[in-house]
Formats: structure tokens, sequence, C-alpha cells
């Protein structure tokens, strides 16, 4: 429950399903962690609080838990909320909780504005969906998001690719990156113990983080390491339904004992830190974390061009050449191949140093300055 959160425009509100795993969570938790941390009244909200996320929340941060699972009932329950606290605005975070924020926000009689935090590509993300679900999600975004304080993506393709689906104005909307991760994060995973073999031997491991799902392409990945050396191993961290699948393709690539789904892990960290690529497939991302990550822990990084902008953003740059076209196997393994290759000729120093202007314009201070600063204007 909330715990001596003053109603009124007192406090930074902000709203988001779960603490499940995925990149949206852990950036909004570091955020209200960071600013709470500061001394900001800062109140998080979850329809329920199970995930693997949940132990990140610090103590200085009010919860409140809905004890809703989903859909409908999640409206009526934040609407509640809404009208006893009377904050002045919320920000919410991912298309379908926008929706549900927007809903009780006008439920609970319009005096909470809400920031709409898109974290994707919207249009490439809706093509997914089934008809129904597409009519239904495409119809609530045109009606409820010109009515929203602001809509905030996370690179400028996926601010400009809402906006105007939904028909926003340009003046109600605006791009907040997501930030790098904190160099005492880095710093004590690249102390921590690893005993996963392959980490501890002379052979190259490439690292991949995210949900095993059609977005994240990885049958693409999968083959850029079938065809980038017969040394080249890949781990996996992330969980979904498509890993039989993909655990079958790998087989047929002939690099099924090169290749380990390693689920969904905590440390990530550990495994990036020491990692000697990072690769990202994607078809579409919005700012990808695990991409920014990797490059400000000093990891070679490769990613596709994927719809959203993010990898432009992030290593458009500095490292324009490790960004390659999307789906395209061969364009990728010829730049993993690449990287070694300038790994074996000693040019490390430059590696670092483009590593480091890339982190530094991505920090947590600045990104949660600038949501304070849209919620308290």
């Amino acid at each position: 429950m909330i715990a001596n959160l003053p109603a009124g425009d007192a406090g930074l509100y902000l709203y988001i399903p779960s603490f499940a795993g995925g990149g949206a969570e852990r950036i909004f938790i570091r955020i209200a962690n960071y600013l709470a941390n500061e001394g900001h009244n800062v109140c998080f909200i979850v329809n329920h609080d199970g995930g693997p996320l949940r132990d990140m929340l610090s103590d200085q941060v009010n919860l409140q838990v809905l004890g809703i699972e989903r859909g409908p009932k999640a409206i009526f329950a934040l609407a509640g909320v809404l009208r006893k606290h009377k904050p002045k605005v919320l920000i919410s975070v991912m298309t379908r909780s926008n929706i549900v924020a927007l809903l009780a926000s006008r439920l609970a009689g319009g005096n909470t504005r809400v920031i709409a935090c898109e974290r994707n590509h919207y249009s490439t993300i809706l093509n997914d969906f089934d008809p129904v679900r597409r009519w239904g999600v495409d119809r609530c975004v045109r009606w409820l998001y010109p009515n929203a304080l602001a809509v905030i993506g996370n690179t400028p393709g996926v601010t400009q690719d809402v906006a105007t689906a939904a028909g926003v104005s340009p003046e109600n909307t605006g791009v907040i990156p997501n930030p790098a991760p904190d160099t005492d994060e880095l710093d004590a995973a690249r102390s921590d113990a690893m005993d996963h073999p392959w980490f501890n031997d002379d052979k190259p491991v490439a690292v991949a983080i995210g949900r095993l799902m059609p977005q994240k392409d990885y049958p693409t990945m999968l083959e850029a390491v079938a065809k980038s050396g017969s040394d080249l191993r890949l781990a996996v961290l992330g969980t979904g339904p498509d890993q039989a699948a993909l655990e079958a393709y790998a087989e047929k690539l002939g690099i099924g004992d090169r290749v380990e789904f390693l689920g969904f892990r905590m440390d990530r960290f550990a495994y990036l830190v020491r990692a000697d690529v990072f690769l990202l497939s994607s078809i579409t991302e919005g700012f990808p974390n695990a991409l920014i990550e990797a490059v400000a822990a000093g990891i070679p990084a490769v990613s596709t061009d994927c719809a959203g902008g993010g990898a432009q953003e992030i290593m458009g740059s500095e490292f324009p050449e490790r960004i390659v076209p999307v789906g395209n196997a061969s364009a990728m393994a010829d730049v993993i191949k690449s990287i070694f290759e300038a790994r074996a000729a000693g040019d490390e120093t430059t590696e670092r140093v483009r590593a480091e202007r890339v982190a530094e314009r991505f920090q947590i201070g600045a990104t949660a300055h600038a949501f304070l600063a849209r919620a308290v204007a």
C-alpha cells in the first residue's frame, strides 16, 4: 500500500503492470529509486507485485499494489487510487498500461493528467497483433492519446511513429532516452565470480539478452554465428515462447553445441562484461537497454538497424559500421569477424574511448530529471 504519500500535487506517480523482467520495468524502477534517493516522494503503482525485479525497488519508494492480474479491472482499481490521492500527473509505461491509465484518469474525474510513455515502435508492434486486437488497440490509442499531457518515446523514431498514428500534436510529444547502467553495477559484475565454463577458456563468446520471441529475430543471429567462424559460442539470456524452435534451429545449423539458452538471469551483467561481442538482431526496438548496457561496458556490439531507431541513437555516432540491415545474417557475420580481426591487431584503446563517449550521453540522472520536469511542469 501507499505509505505516507500526501494527496494532491506532492509526489511523483508511476504506473507499470508488474515487476516483470523486461527493459521498461527495469528502467522505471531505476528512475523511481534515483528520484526517491534524492528525497522526492515517489509512488510506484503496479497491478501485482510478481516478477523477478521486485527486489530492485528501493524501500524509499512508496509501493501501491492494485491486486489485479490484468484486464479491465485494473482500470477501476487505478481510478480508485487516483480519486483518493489526486496526483496532478501520472506517468504510465507501455501501450496497454497507457490505455489503462488514460481510461482510469477519465473515470476518476480527469483531474490527473497522464504522461504516456511508449517504449517500442508502435506501428511495427501493432502489425504483429491479430486483426481484432489490432483494431481494438489502435482505436483506443487514436481516441485516448491526443488527450494525454504528453506522449514520450525513447527515440525520435518511436515518438514520431506513435504521434503520427494517434494524431498527437508535436507540442505534446517528447523524447527521453533510456539511461546507461551505473558504473558501479558494471564494476561489481566484473568482480563477481563466474562459473560458466565458456568464460574460463580462450574461445570467444557472444552474448545476447532479450525475450525469445519473433520481434527479436534470433534465427538471423543464429545464422550469423554459424557463418562467423567455428569457435564462436553464443550465450542467450532470456525466456520466451520460441525457445524450443530456436534450439532446434541451432541444431539444424550445426551449432547446437555452441549455443546455450540460459534463461532469465538477474546476474546478466556478470555475463555481459565477460563477453567478447554482444549481438542484437531485432526487427524492432525502442531504445534497447541491453545494447546501451553492452556499449557502456566496453563490449563490442553488433546490432540490426531495427525499426524505432534505437540502434542508431546509441551507436550511430561512434559505431555506425556495426549496424547491419534487419534480417541480414551475412552482414552481421562479417561485422563479427571484423571485430575479432581488429582485436587481433591490438586496436582496443579506440574501442574504449568511443564506448565511454556513448555512455556519457545517457546517464540515469538526466533521464530521471527529464521525467520529473515533465511531471511537475
